[in-house]
């Protein structure tokens, strides 16, 4: 059933398969969706936490294209915390301060046991100067896919921002209002 919706699913007589979209690739779970010229059926299989136990679940979801009023999609983008947004910037500005000083001769660093050449220092200043960087402009984002029929959310499911998945619910955004 992973891969093969259109055997599952039983249409209308006057009903035509539109399009197809298997294994989008969504945040703990396997997602495809039909579109049909009548219905969106989205097939949904992974962990949810149900009562505050993991279960895996399989659910699918057959909405009328007609009965959607609210359709939306959009990346949220999270960044790092302030304070360590800080950090990073003070890591990036010892990194480089380490690899001027290195480089003027004013900082020299010896550890015994340890030869420490100047290529280690320029080294461990690039991967500090790396670190700072990650730790100031790093984001992570997310693409959410919110559908409301009727009085009640039908679905809510969290996506990873792969051009796959939004030329998917584009597409099917063009088919919900085009009907409405």
């Amino acid at each position: 059933m992973k891969n093969k919706l259109i055997r599952n699913v039983s249409l209308e007589p006057a009903e035509t398969i539109l399009r197809e979209f298997r294994n989008m690739p969504a945040k703990g779970r396997l997602c495809s969706m039909l579109v049909t010229n009548h219905r969106l059926i989205i097939y949904t299989y992974g962990k949810e936490t149900v009562k505050g136990r993991s279960v895996k679940r399989q659910a699918m979801n057959e909405i009328n294209l007609s009965s959607i009023h609210r359709y939306e999609y959009f990346y949220e983008s999270v960044y790092f915390k302030l304070l360590v947004r800080f950090f990073g910037l003070l890591l990036f500005f010892a990194a480089a301060f380490l690899v001027v000083a290195t480089y003027m001769g004013a900082l020299t660093i010896t550890i015994p046991g340890v030869a420490l050449m100047w290529y280690h220092i320029y080294a461990i200043g690039g991967l500090l100067a790396l670190m700072g960087l990650y730790f100031m402009f790093h984001v992570n984002k997310t693409l959410y896919l919110k559908i409301k029929s009727g009085m009640a959310e039908v679905t809510a499911i969290e996506f990873f921002p792969k051009k796959i998945n939004e030329e998917a619910l584009k597409y099917i955004a063009g088919r919900v209002h085009a009907r409405s």
